[in-house]
């Protein structure tokens, strides 16, 4: 319910100090109900986002203000705002697993041609041996 209020909230009337797309992704409320920790994402920004959620926090009783409008409870809780970086950690993820994909497959290309390379080796008898190394006949019977 809360979520959903200031998400609108964000939406339709975006305060002159916020710049880009602001997303509330999770409310988290303290077992007293007084406060509420509220996790917000930050798209297309011009300005740092941990300098946006600090101007939320400065702003945060004019929101609290406006949220009594438009949610019914018995108390608001007060609002403090964290960014989220949810997102930006599964992005640093992907990309670190990206990168160990093309190691992986760079090595796996080198190991492949080392093995073709002792591959054509294998085999070789031209010195009348046998491929084990052993002397022999080449039937396969000692001599």
């Amino acid at each position: 319910m809360l979520r959903e209020a200031l998400s609108i909230q964000f939406q339709r009337s975006m305060p002159e100090y916020l710049d880009g797309m602001v997303t509330v992704v999770s409310i988290k409320m303290t077992t007293d109900l007084r406060i509420a920790k509220v996790y917000v994402s930050i798209y297309r920004s011009q300005t740092d986002p941990d300098l946006l959620v600090k101007r939320l926090n400065t702003h945060s009783p004019e929101i609290r203000k406006e949220l009594t409008s438009h949610v019914s409870m018995r108390f608001i809780p007060e609002l403090r705002f964290y960014r989220d970086d949810t997102l930006d950690a599964a992005e640093r993820i992907d990309q670190l697993l990206q990168a160990v994909r093309k190691e992986d497959e760079a090595k796996g290309l080198r190991r492949h041609d080392d093995e073709r390379t002792d591959h054509t080796n294998d085999g070789d008898t031209r010195d009348g041996g046998s491929p084990d190394g052993e002397e022999g006949d080449g039937e396969g019977s000692p001599s």
